[in-house]
């Protein structure tokens, strides 16, 4: 039987979002924890994977590879005390701002502690061997998926911000002997821009400005924005607290009591957030 991604959801993503973040070069461990990772990456022609069986060896091949090519390099591990062993090659990838992310499989958090074979506590990570660290549980619905999503590009993003460095995932895993999922899921990825950037193109985009709490507006920030709207054709979702009082606000408090609140064809390509928190009217629904 040919095999192609596991079953498993959130391996999936995660696996999606390397390819979108140009995660392509993997340093691989053997072991039973990591399979439905290195399982799934092996049969994709996209990454290129090394194998150590020694992981503290891995650590330092993955540094050396990320030095050499300027890329982000990812190293797989299994359970138990296999993930201890990188912490010197991570350590010189953290003081070397080298772009290696390093994946450790674990089971069920809810092991630990519990006298259960091959669990270990990774909660709490050194300050100097990860720049961001996560765990990476199962998801089992859209909101799960959602959240894992965000999660990842968090982390990934991370490996190049800032002259780059080193990040962690703690990927939970079912141990699924199930490789038939032949295409990995549409994924959302975010990237981050600078002012130095340059920004993707938005003539022809459906752009909204929405605007959370937000200070008394200077006359030129709202002009600005105003600008910006009379180019692109851009609107604003407000609301009083936002403090918007330019040319081309929309009241979403208001819009969101419409009963057109809901159609499709009303969903922006572009979303722009100013101020603080979202205000509660533009959660849900249409501008979500």
């Amino acid at each position: 039987m040919k095999k192609y991604y596991t079953s498993e959801r959130h391996t999936q993503v995660l696996i999606a979002l390397m390819k979108f973040h140009g995660v392509r070069t993997i340093v691989a461990s053997p072991g039973t924890t990591n399979v439905c990772l290195v399982g799934s990456l092996q049969h994709d022609p996209y990454f290129k994977i090394y194998s150590s069986v020694d992981e503290r060896s891995a650590a330092y091949m993955a540094c050396g590879l990320a030095r050499e090519s300027g890329e982000p390099v990812a190293l797989s591990c299994t359970g138990a005390t296999a993930s201890r062993n990188y912490v010197s090659g991570l350590t010189e990838a953290y003081y070397s701002n080298l772009p290696v992310l390093a994946i450790t499989s674990t089971q069920h958090p809810g092991r630990i502690g519990q006298l259960m074979e091959q669990v270990i506590d990774r909660s709490v990570s050194m300050r100097d061997i990860a720049r961001k660290s996560v765990l990476l549980r199962t998801v089992h619905n859209d909101s799960e998926e959602r959240d894992a999503t965000v999660a990842i590009n968090d982390v990934l993003l991370e490996l190049r911000r800032n002259g780059g460095g080193p990040v962690h995932i703690n990927l939970e895993t079912t141990y699924s002997k199930d490789f038939s999922v032949k295409n990995l899921p549409d994924v959302v990825g975010i990237r981050r821009y600078s002012a130095e950037d340059e920004l993707p193109e938005l003539k022809g985009k459906k752009i909204l400005v929405k605007v959370g709490a937000h200070p008394t507006w200077t006359s030129e920030l709202t002009s600005a924005v105003d600008l910006f709207c009379e180019k692109y054709g851009a609107a604003v979702a407000f609301e009083t607290v936002s403090n918007y009082k330019g040319k081309y606000g929309a009241n979403s408090s208001l819009l969101m009591n419409q009963s057109v609140h809901s159609l499709s064809q009303l969903s922006p390509d572009v979303m722009i957030h100013l101020g603080s928190e979202l205000t509660e009217s533009t959660r849900g629904g249409v501008f979500a």
